[in-house]
């Protein structure tokens, strides 16, 4: 549902949304503009609350995603490159996909199929090493995930269900490898504190040190990584 916050430098519309795993009031800015994040137990009037105690960060986060430059989906033709591990990778046409020395050969009938294959092969690479990934870092952190599967979405990375299930993004391949360990790691850290405390950024911590830079690097590209496909 869509809510205005009144306000006399201008009115600023959200939505709310309830999380069971969250303790505290969380906000959230987004494509789809400003979420409120509430408890369960919380009255909506904590919303508006939250929103002017923290104005001044709403408006600037704002104010950025709306002077951001437009996303620019990559040029897919024959010729083009597309990211694969953090590296670009040359397309080019070929009777089956495969992947040597920088170049990543895509079975497609022509430019306009390019696309799903890219997509296929994504989703293929990511069955397998996002599995590897996980099986090493569970073993490290002792923390063993009841089962977990690829993701399509479009808003987020990875996810952690209250029953152990953990979700990766096949975008993901796209993204450097450390920067996928972190996002594996950050989910397997849920299995043990199904927050955002400090004692979760603990454990994540522990198990990758340099967190904050890898973070950084998907907040950096998330739009232009999540966008198309």
């Amino acid at each position: 549902m869509q809510y205005i916050f009144k306000n006399s430098s201008g009115d600023i519309p959200y939505q709310v949304k309830r999380s069971s795993r969250r303790r505290s009031i969380g906000l959230k800015i987004d494509t789809q503009g400003l979420t409120v994040i509430l408890p369960q137990g919380a009255a909506e009037r904590e919303a508006e609350r939250v929103i002017q105690l923290k104005l001044a960060w709403v408006r600037a986060k704002l104010a950025e995603r709306r002077d951001a430059p437009a996303l620019v989906l990559p040029n897919l033709c024959w010729g083009a490159s597309a990211l694969y591990l953090g590296e670009p990778l040359v397309l080019q046409p070929a009777l089956r996909s495969q992947l040597s020395a920088g170049v990543l050969s895509l079975c497609a009938a022509n430019e306009a199929k390019i696309a799903p294959a890219l997509i296929r092969f994504y989703q293929r690479a990511a069955q397998v090493y996002l599995a590897e990934r996980l099986a090493l870092w569970s073993e490290r952190m002792a923390l063993q995930p009841q089962k977990w599967q690829l993701s399509s979405a479009k808003t987020r990375w990875g996810s952690c269900t209250a029953a152990g299930d953990i979700r990766l993004n096949w975008r993901l391949m796209q993204a450097p490898a450390s920067v996928i360990d972190y996002v594996v790691i950050h989910e397997l850290a849920h299995l043990a504190q199904m927050n955002h405390s400090a004692r979760f950024w603990a454990i994540v911590a522990k198990a990758c040190p340099n967190w904050k830079t890898e973070r950084d690097w998907l907040k950096q590209h998330a739009v232009a990584l999540l966008a198309w496909g």
